[in-house]
């Protein structure tokens, strides 16, 4: 094999790394000027963190819209989330909607649990997740529950709940949230059809008229 030839294959395998995260997956990504939060071996990374910072601007837009507050809007979500309060069809964007059309393509990560959550725990990424967590008591248990095939939205809730103000400093902690809250719950929720149009969108979360966000304020 000539060096011409091995220099050939490596601008191939540079080429198809740099694709990777712009539009592999058959819709163009937004984030792309954003830093990379994730590093997880077998899986999608660059899908993975287009969904959640789509899932941040959503929370964001819908929670704190005056005055972006991530912090609250995590807090507001998770809280809202858990005691199944969350109104889905006015928190999804249009291309919220696209991500999660394109994670369902990934068969390995979903599946029907008892207690309605939709990830399959076995998928890669939570194993890395578990070993990226801050919080080193949440990190442990995240960590015994994967290992002992245990974990289940029901056994985490109290813990999410505390842990909610902290998402936006752990952005593997977010992932799983954006995962098992956010996009796991819109197998579930029927969502506008209309909802590649950005208008409807603004309108139907309030960013036209910000000051309808009666029931936010808490």
């Amino acid at each position: 094999m000539t060096p011409k030839f091995l220099l050939f294959l490596l601008s191939l395998s540079l080429l198809a790394c740099k694709q990777e995260g712009s539009k592999t997956d058959n819709f163009d990504y937004k984030y792309t000027d954003k830093p990379d939060v994730l590093s997880c071996e077998q899986t999608k990374t660059a899908l993975l963190q287009e969904a959640l910072y789509a899932f941040e601007d959503d929370i964001v837009n819908f929670y704190t819209p005056e005055k972006p507050d991530y912090n609250r809007a995590y807090s507001l979500f998770v809280s809202e989330a858990l005691s199944n309060k969350t109104d889905y069809s006015k928190l999804v964007s249009p291309h919220s909607q696209t991500v999660f059309e394109v994670l369902k393509n990934d068969n390995a990560l979903w599946s029907n649990n008892k207690d309605g959550s939709h990830l399959n725990y076995n998928h890669p990424i939570f194993k890395c997740i578990g070993n990226s967590l801050k919080d080193k008591n949440f990190k442990t248990t995240f960590n015994a529950l994967i290992d002992t095939n245990s974990m289940s939205l029901r056994m985490i809730n109290p813990i999410l709940r505390r842990q909610a103000r902290g998402m936006q400093n752990d952005k593997y902690l977010a992932t799983y949230a954006a995962l098992e809250l956010f996009y796991g719950k819109l197998f579930d929720v029927k969502i506008n059809s209309q909802l590649d149009e950005d208008e409807a969108y603004e309108e139907r979360s309030g960013l036209k008229d910000q000051g309808s966000h009666e029931g936010h304020n808490h």
